[in-house]
């Protein structure tokens, strides 16, 4: 009945997003039925993503067909998504085969987002002599996105990107992030490389984000910093968020930061709390609940339920007196 139902999704990349999504509970003749109906996704791009989507559950017979699919779409960055995809999950004669295809085909992409993404999904499976090249590549082509306000081709290159480079290529990534000139561009360029930046880029990365005017920006790499930071650098990071002026962009910074917060040992997070309820008490009763409520995992981290009754109840109390 689920590969009913998206079978008759109109949009058709909603239809193969469900596809691919269903993959996993499908048995192999169903999977056979939402191969059929990945091929007759007409968009190139949806098709590929949901052949791609596909490809780490179907079955060993099923596999031909799918490579069948992929090397008949026209377009180049689709094809090349839709094999790339398809490479890790084929035999392995074939598997180098179609990867010297996948690159090929990479390579003569004219978009340059859409080839630094290509090349950044290929380049975790190519031999190790030749993955720093394709990704010195791909970093070169997302870099050229940046200078005409970075596309969504070179956003999702430098999430593909991120976990792959080495130490020298991020610190040149984290570089060229930082001299974008548009604020959001840069926000969403050093948004994209935070998860994967050891914690001496890491305090690079929190500083030009500090830098960043725009408080909507700002807060976008905010919400990216990793669990995996020095308590000096959450205390910063913290610091920074509470600081913006903007309520829905600071509720936006404190509930991003909230879930990697709440992973902190106690001893950590209540010093940190202890910081932050004074600073938030200082505006508007109606500003504080808001970012009470982004905090909210925070506050049950410390003392379950009954601490955010407690706090609420406060908030009650004095709320006569508080503007």
């Amino acid at each position: 009945e689920a590969l009913a139902a998206a079978r008759d999704i109109r949009s058709v990349k909603a239809r193969a997003e469900a596809l691919a999504g269903l993959a996993a509970r499908l048995s192999a003749e169903l999977l056979q039925e939402a191969l059929a109906a990945a091929r007759d996704v007409w968009d190139v791009d949806a098709r590929a993503r949901a052949l791609a989507g596909l490809a780490p559950h179907l079955p060993a017979e099923l596999l031909p067909e799918a490579l069948a699919a992929a090397r008949e779409i026209g377009d180049e960055f689709a094809r090349a998504r839709a094999l790339a995809g398809l490479a890790p999950y084929l035999p392995e004669a074939l598997r180098e085969q179609v990867l010297w295809q996948v690159l090929a085909a990479a390579r003569e992409i004219g978009d340059e987002g859409d080839r630094a993404e290509a090349l950044a999904g290929l380049a975790p499976y190519l031999p190790e002599a030749l993955r720093e090249q394709v990704l010195r590549e791909a970093l070169a082509a997302a870099r050229h996105t940046w200078d005409n306000v970075l596309d969504e081709g070179g956003i999702r290159a430098l999430t593909a990107l991120g976990p792959h480079l080495p130490k020298a290529l991020l610190e040149e990534a984290l570089a060229a992030a930082r001299d974008i000139g548009d604020e959001f561009a840069r926000a969403r360029a050093l948004a994209g490389l935070a998860p994967h930046l050891p914690a001496e880029m890491l305090r690079e990365a929190l500083a030009a984000a500090r830098e960043i005017g725009i408080e909507v920006a700002r807060a976008l790499v905010l919400t990216e910093m990793p669990v995996q930071l020095p308590e000096e650098l959450w205390r910063q990071a913290l610091a920074a968020a509470r600081g913006i002026e903007d309520k829905d962009a600071r509720a936006e910074a404190l509930a991003g930061l909230a879930p990697r917060l709440v992973v902190l040992p106690r001893a950590s997070l209540y010093p940190l709390w202890r910081e932050t309820l004074p600073v938030l008490a200082r505006r508007t009763r109606k500003d504080v609940l808001s970012d009470l409520r982004a905090l909210e995992p925070v506050i049950h981290a410390l003392g379950g339920e009954a601490a955010i009754v407690e706090t609420f109840r406060a908030i009650q109390d004095v709320g006569r007196w508080w503007p």
